[in-house]
């Protein structure tokens, strides 16, 4: 009995630790801690603004900056310029990605295409935004193209190099089988090349998504006479802190629900990639 109680500490000890599981949270935890986090932000700010005595012009007291939120709805500006803003950034975006995606996969999937137009692509795609401001009103004027136009090339090469680089991960068993079944070139595209790409098209839209709104943000800065940004530049200019703060907070939350829904939308389409 004794030698059978040896054996089984034996084996107890030489017996490998169970794996540790991460901690993983349910969606209304994720939610609760969202919200408990917001919540603990928004008091030190206020707290913060109140009590460090840094002047209101530079950081203004949340409660303050919630304010405006009804003093421009009672301007009758929120709404309206909200509405011509989003116009424009989605007529950009659905520009950039009817335009980029095909173009990325033409250019990805030939590779004398990908020697001649990657570089400009890649150029494009590195080049600040900013220096392309003098050549589009150059172009178009100051108007609603400029701001448009700047959303399509802030967001398109974004998309088209992804989409590109997608192209080169396909493996070549996968095409090397179609082939051996006498698969031609387009069936080879639809059946090999575009369901390996799927997964790769959601990122390269989440990546042109906020690259766009940047490019938006930054020609209602600089060419708009009208939306949200021009709103923003006209309190700047009145020295009015709060509404420049509350117009941040908005681009942040836009921000942050456009990633979202383009994140969920990446993870839908990874079932192709386990596929």
């Amino acid at each position: 009995m004794s030698a059978t109680t040896t054996r089984e500490a034996e084996t107890t000890r030489s017996r490998p630790p169970a794996p540790v599981r991460p901690r993983t949270f349910s969606r209304r935890q994720k939610i609760v801690i969202t919200v408990v986090n917001l919540a603990l932000f928004c008091v030190a700010w206020e707290l913060v603004a109140r009590l460090s005595g840094v002047p209101s012009l530079l950081v203004p007291t949340f409660s303050a900056v919630v304010g405006e939120f009804f003093a421009m709805r009672q301007e009758g500006i929120l709404w309206a310029n909200l509405w011509i803003s989003l116009q424009i950034y989605l007529v950009g975006m659905a520009l950039s990605i009817l335009a980029a995606i095909p173009f990325g996969l033409l250019v990805g999937g030939i590779k004398i295409l990908d020697r001649i137009v990657g570089p400009y692509v890649w150029a494009l795609y590195t080049l600040p935004r900013l220096i392309l401001m003098p050549l589009i009103l150059l172009w178009v004027g100051i108007n609603d193209t400029a701001r448009v136009l700047l959303v399509v090339l802030s967001a398109g090469p974004a998309i088209i190099v992804v989409i590109m680089d997608a192209m080169k991960t396909i493996e070549p068993s996968l095409v090397r089988a179609a082939r051996s079944f006498c698969a031609g070139r387009r069936q080879v595209f639809t059946h090999v090349a575009l369901p390996s790409t799927v997964p790769y098209i959601a990122t390269a839209v989440r990546m042109g998504v906020s690259r766009g709104l940047i490019g938006l943000f930054i020609g209602e800065l600089f060419t708009a006479a009208d939306g949200i940004g021009y709103v923003m530049v006209l309190a700047g200019r009145q020295f009015n802190s709060a509404r420049v703060y509350f117009i941040l907070l908005v681009f942040v939350a836009f921000s942050v629900a456009l990633v979202g829904l383009t994140q969920w939308l990446e993870k839908k389409a990874s079932i192709w990639r386990s596929a």
